[in-house]
């Protein structure tokens, strides 16, 4: 049989089987040495990425499995968004799928980490599997091995997402703020797995359109590329990406480049007390240019070690507006007009672990990362490169998960700053833990908890929670400061997942509890109780729910316009 087309035998298609740390920062000044050794920097990073980047080719099998079989072939069955006998008898379903362009072979082919030739791997599958539900195109993915007129064959069965969505999720926040996303998403076009979107964005404090094009693979080679504009009521915002990333633990190597482009306002929130909510607004200029380039000593399926190296150049500018009665004494000066260079390095080491689960985050099917982690990063900042003084930006991430008979347990500490010859300069340490625990296929108990702190961090980065951020039935804004604790108790049951293949609903009950404050404040705690009735689709390809929230609210010291204890939220649900 021929080993890179689609096999002549046929395969029955029956029914599938069920990011980077806050910035560094510091006070700085704008050298024109500093200038230009930024920028010759930059044009040597850019020459000098293309030529690290090497790619390997997955190992040749045996680390996962001891069988020896060679792969003859590949079968791939693709089944489109609704099932052809339902479709046969529906209308509407025929419509959907005639609407939406069925997922190339091709796309998914390139995704695999196995092939002719290649001895089967249990844990080469298992990883081709999450790859390709990493594209966010698929409901169902399975990848494992058949015979086929009797070789071995690599069988791999897709369903599709519908790829086409319509984008409404608005939120409605207890003092009646209403915010969303309103526009249309095609994440698969053609089913090329290309995307693009067009949105209007109403957030609390701003409103206006968000456009944005994505590849996956751009011209079918193995660069990503993405180009995103943000045209909002108080900025505008241009982003770019272009990568060719790590694609599989046993990538040998990769390299990055983002750049971004900010012009506009960033508001800054003090809350003294419950009906004291003061804004200080900034006027912010910035271009920042980052280049990554990175390799990988030990790449295999189980483990991987890899190092890089950042060379980051940001033209970038603060300026605070005045404002009659607000206090600023206690928040950061003025940054002034300044270009400045960072050089970097990094170490990662992981350790792969991943769960599978559905009725988890939503009705979708995901996987959930419990791998062991540790990375570690430094960043020079040195006066030769624009800074007033050298500094040394330092960021350590520990991560762990583990499946504990009806449990998924999982934790992260995440922690950085910039030292200089004063001592620290800025700097945060944000720590999670969540246990997520499954009595039944339809029932799941979350408890989650938090805290975090900040020291001098840039305007309008401080933690600001409420609304969309626990507490859920506290107003936007509701608790901000540099301080920052939380926590939920929440139990979710999936009551009807695929109703007339269109939506799945559930209810659930939650307890959150949290607040946040400046060092020079009295702690502010508030919290919450009450019912939820959520929803989602089966057709999506990301996990998630929709919900409408209703409940009591406790503590916090209640103001003016908080004055009600019982509240309502809707929107989109937490995910773990």
């Amino acid at each position: 049989m021929s080993g890179g087309r689609e096999p002549r035998a046929t395969v029955p298609s029956g029914p599938m089987i069920p990011s980077t740390a806050p910035p560094i920062r510091g006070t700085r000044r704008a050298p024109v040495r500093g200038k230009n050794v930024a920028h010759t920097l930059l044009l040597l990073g850019i020459v000098a990425a293309p030529a690290v980047h090497a790619q390997a080719s997955p190992p040749a099998g045996g680390t996962g499995s001891t069988a020896t079989t060679t792969i003859d072939t590949i079968v791939i069955s693709r089944q489109d968004v609704f099932p052809e006998e339902a479709a046969a008898g529906n209308i509407i379903y025929r419509l959907g799928n005639g609407l939406h362009g069925t997922t190339q072979p091709w796309v998914i082919r390139r995704e695999l980490l196995l092939g002719p030739g290649t001895p089967y791997d249990s844990l080469l599958a298992a990883e081709s599997e999450r790859n390709l539900r990493r594209l966010g195109l698929f409901r169902r993915v399975r990848v494992d091995s058949t015979r086929v007129d009797g070789r071995l064959a690599l069988n791999v069965r897709t369903r599709d997402a519908w790829s086409l969505q319509p984008r409404f999720t608005g939120r409605l926040a207890a003092d009646g703020t209403l915010t969303g996303t309103f526009g249309v998403t095609e994440i698969n076009l053609a089913g090329s797995g290309n995307a693009m979107r067009v949105w209007y964005v109403r957030e609390t404090d701003r409103d206006g359109m968000d456009l944005r094009l994505t590849s996956n693979r751009l011209a079918s080679t193995r660069l990503a590329a993405n180009a995103t504009w943000l045209n909002l009521s108080d900025r505008d915002v241009l982003a770019w990406y272009l990568s060719s990333p790590f694609r599989a633990l046993s990538d040998r190597s990769a390299f990055y480049y983002e750049g971004r482009d900010f012009r506009g306002r960033i508001p800054q929130y003090v809350r003294h007390n419950p009906d004291d909510l003061q804004t200080i607004e900034w006027r912010r200029r910035a271009q920042i240019h980052r280049l990554t380039g990175a390799i990988a000593p030990v790449a295999n399926p189980r483990e991987v070690f890899r190092i890089g190296a950042t060379l980051e150049v940001r033209h970038e500018e603060h300026l605070r507006i005045e404002h009659p009665g607000v206090n600023l004494d206690s928040l950061d000066a003025t940054v002034p007009d300044s270009v400045y260079g960072l050089i970097g390095v990094y170490a990662e080491w992981r350790r792969a672990r991943f769960e599978r689960v559905e009725r988890f985050n939503g009705f979708s099917e995901e996987d959930q990362d419990l791998s062991d982690r540790v990375w570690v990063s430094f960043k020079l900042a040195h006066e030769r490169l624009g800074y007033r003084s050298t500094g040394i930006g330092t960021r350590l991430l520990l991560s762990s998960g583990r499946r504990a008979g009806p449990a998924i347990l999982k934790g992260a500490l995440d922690g950085g700053g910039l030292f200089n010859s004063a001592g620290l300069d800025s700097g945060y340490v944000f720590g999670t833990g969540t246990a997520a625990v499954r009595e039944t296929e339809r029932n799941t108990t979350f408890l989650q908890a938090s805290a975090g702190i900040q020291e001098r961090p840039r305007p309008g980065s401080e933690h600001d929670i409420g609304f969309q951020v626990l507490p859920r039935l506290w107003g936007p804004h509701a608790f901000v400061g540099t301080r920052t604790m939380r926590a939920t108790l929440e139990h979710r049951s999936y009551l009807v997942d695929n109703f007339y293949n269109l939506f799945g609903l559930g209810v659930g009950a939650f307890v959150d509890y949290g607040g946040a404050w400046y060092p020079d404040q009295d702690r502010r705690l508030g919290g919450n109780v009450g019912i939820t009735v959520f929803g989602g689709s089966p057709l999506s390809s990301f996990a998630q729910v929709t919900n409408l929230n209703i409940g009591y609210r406790f503590g916090g010291g209640i103001g003016d316009s908080e004055r009600s204890r019982w509240a309502f939220s809707a929107g989109g649900g937490l995910r773990f």
